[in-house]
């Protein structure tokens, strides 16, 4: 049956939700109604008998379920092996119960009446019983303990009517009502609860995705956090360390002949490493460039320009006349780095004479040109891995909605050109 796995990979680990305080609530219903429903119904036959020998008969079966419904091994996986053990105990006590009062206690003469009374009682006892096989096993199972239960009394109960009775037809309409009402009835109940299950499960399955979807989303924005801190560190600390470098060969190489022009060096040397430090410790916190923050975007540009033109014995074209106003600070700081990786590759790369530094407003655009007249290089011919500039200068690009295009060939210089839409779109 496909429509009961659903409700059944529920049952797994235990009992439905709640199903164990209405079990329980049920046993203490059972013992109530024999204490204080079954001799007044005996009255109503007209059928007085002694509350010690009715309780004597038909208490035991109830008190046996109400100390079994109430041990503490319900609790975990051994539910689902008590609960069809109280299930069998309750239906069997349900049943011996009408026919040992009908045997032990009610006169010959009445028999058929006490039965009809006690049938009629044993119908809404009924619904107690198959109440928990709806609430924990497919809608088939409980229709088919509802049938079960109506026919069995039934046929127990023919022995103790005969047909020629008056209240035979009586007999049959009730058996028959009841027989339709207990199957439709558990049926129905059986298949809301089933539905409930099943969406309780699809809601567990969705829980589970979510969760993976979650993780997955942190995993993947950690990846993006690392990428761009590797941006950063590449951003700042290569760039610094390149320059120190250079600069401390300087000194080397000047130290024996010109100490005044090395000490010089050192001292510049000894700048650049400690602004390299600090834009590593800015770069960490996630923070925009110094040169950002201090000076805006198209001073930063310009100054950045002419160090690097100073550093790498260039000629500079200089146009920076765009401020920030209308850029985001993720924009600024994505024209800031493209700037510094370009000259930074003039300058390591190049070996060129002259640089040309643009940062002009077009169409609504800001649009930074960094080009110089160096060998230039093949573009087929990079290796992505090995260059990380441009793949860090390309994620920037992506991650901004900005266009990135690099223009290079063999003997014939570089140009470096970046456009980004302005907040404003003036």
């Amino acid at each position: 049956m496909t429509d009961a796995a659903p409700g059944h990979n529920q049952t797994i680990d235990g009992l439905e939700p709640g199903l164990l305080g209405f079990v329980r609530l049920m046993t203490v219903v059972l013992v109530g109604a024999v204490l204080l429903v079954r001799r007044p119904l005996f009255g109503l036959a007209g059928v007085d008998v002694p509350l010690a020998a009715l309780s004597l008969v038909t208490l035991p079966g109830p008190l046996l379920l109400l100390a079994l419904a109430w041990i503490p091994s319900w609790r975990g996986p051994r539910g689902r092996i008590l609960l069809p053990t109280f299930l069998v105990l309750a239906s069997a006590n349900m049943l011996a119960d009408k026919y040992l009062t009908l045997v032990w206690l009610a006169p010959v003469a009445q028999r058929e009446l006490v039965g009809l009374f006690a049938g009629v009682r044993l119908w809404l006892v009924m619904h107690v019983v198959i109440m928990p096989v709806a609430w924990q096993y497919p809608w088939r199972s409980a229709a088919g303990v509802g049938l079960a239960l109506c026919v069995a009394d039934f046929v127990l109960s023919l022995p103790f009517v005969t047909v020629d009775s008056p209240l035979y037809p009586l007999f049959v309409v009730i058996s028959a009502v009841r027989l339709i009402e207990i199957t439709a009835v558990a049926a129905a109940v059986g298949w809301l609860l089933q539905h409930q299950r099943e969406q309780r499960a699809a809601l567990a399955a969705a829980n589970r995705k979510l969760a993976a979807y979650a993780a997955t989303t942190e995993q993947l924005a950690i990846s993006r956090e690392r990428s761009r801190l590797a941006r950063e560190l590449h951003d700042t600390l290569a760039h610094s360390l390149s320059a120190v470098a250079v600069q401390l060969e300087a000194v080397h190489a000047l130290w024996e002949h010109n100490a005044e022009s090395a000490r010089a060096m050192l001292t510049s040397a000894l700048h650049n490493a400690r602004s390299g430090l600090t834009e590593a410790r800015r770069a960490l916190k996630a923070l925009r460039a110094s040169p950002l923050d201090d000076e805006g975007l198209s001073v930063a540009v310009g100054n950045l320009a002419r160090s690097t033109a100073a550093r790498g014995n260039l000629r500079l074209a200089l146009d920076t006349p765009v401020n920030g106003a209308a850029l985001r600070a993720d924009q600024e700081q994505f024209l800031y780095r493209v700037a510094q990786e370009a000259l930074s590759n003039v300058v390591r790369h190049a070996h060129a004479t002259e640089v040309r530094v643009t940062l002009e407003r077009v169409d609504g655009q800001v649009r930074l040109t960094v080009a110089d007249d160096g060998q230039g290089f093949e573009r087929a011919a990079v290796d992505g891995s090995a260059h990380f500039g441009l793949k860090g200068m390309r994620e920037r690009a992506d991650m901004i909605s900005g266009q990135l295009l690099i223009e290079s060939a063999r003997g014939r210089g570089t140009t470096v050109r970046v456009t980004i839409p302005m907040e404003d779109g003036a």
